[in-house]
């Protein structure tokens, strides 16, 4: 709640500056998947890597100076640990960390050339099939398969369609709030009214057509969704 607290002043510290409120929801985004990879981490198996991951975050915020520099340090902070809570939804499942080693391999190639947007587009990009591969762990026979193949479908028709790596990034942001209002509902079915208020403010938001407004109604929305996942825990694992 303590982070709640901060998100909600920092973003109201940040009002006119559209740029500044990305930067906060984005921030605080990154911050919340690691703070549930570290208390999904009961036995400490992880902890060196997330406390790792959590410091390449916090160097980044230090040294970031451009928006496009946040960008990056936010986006890749978000993949990262994403990568960690994949591999500790689907532990002891051989063909899932093939595919997740995979997605690493892929989004290093991606990453090695071209400027800041593209390569957090890249990053943002490769978030979405881990936080796919989470949700799916989650179904345990609940009727959601059908609704995260068509957010995977499009997540690929948007990508098919970009033709800017803004419009990728966007993609990728979108994509993932939508996989997040299922992963949510799939961990405590009593969410359901928030996560329908949540998805109501999504859409509303959406009107308009200014790119930056998209990038922060995603990144807020994100990490709102996140949070309410991280404070209902009992139901995940």
């Amino acid at each position: 709640m303590e982070l709640w607290r901060r998100y909600l002043e920092q973003y109201a510290e940040q009002e006119g500056d559209v740029e500044g409120q990305i930067v906060v929801g984005s921030y605080y985004a990154a911050e919340i998947f690691g703070s549930l990879s570290k208390m999904l981490d009961r036995g400490g198996k992880h902890r060196d890597l997330i406390e790792q991951r959590i410091g390449y975050f916090r160097e980044g915020r230090r040294r970031a100076e451009t928006f496009d520099d946040r960008m990056v340090n936010a986006t890749f902070s978000l993949y990262n640990h994403l990568n960690t809570l994949s591999h500790q939804f689907t532990e002891g499942n051989a063909q899932a960390e093939d595919l997740i080693r995979q997605i690493d391999a892929q989004v290093h190639l991606q990453t090695e050339a071209g400027g800041q947007i593209r390569r957090s587009a890249a990053a943002l990009s490769a978030s979405f099939p881990l936080l796919s591969l989470m949700t799916l762990v989650l179904t345990r026979g609940q009727s959601s398969a059908s609704a995260i193949r068509q957010v995977e479908q499009r997540f690929a028709a948007g990508a098919g369609r970009s033709t800017s790596d803004w419009e990728t990034l966007l993609n990728a942001l979108y994509r993932a709030v939508e996989m997040m209002q299922i992963l949510v509902l799939l961990s405590d079915v009593e969410l359901r009214d928030q996560v329908e208020q949540m998805a109501a403010r999504f859409q509303e938001e959406d009107q308009s057509a200014d790119l930056r407004l998209k990038l922060r109604n995603g990144f807020c929305r994100l990490f709102e969704l996140g949070h309410l996942l991280t404070t209902h825990l009992d139901g995940i694992l």
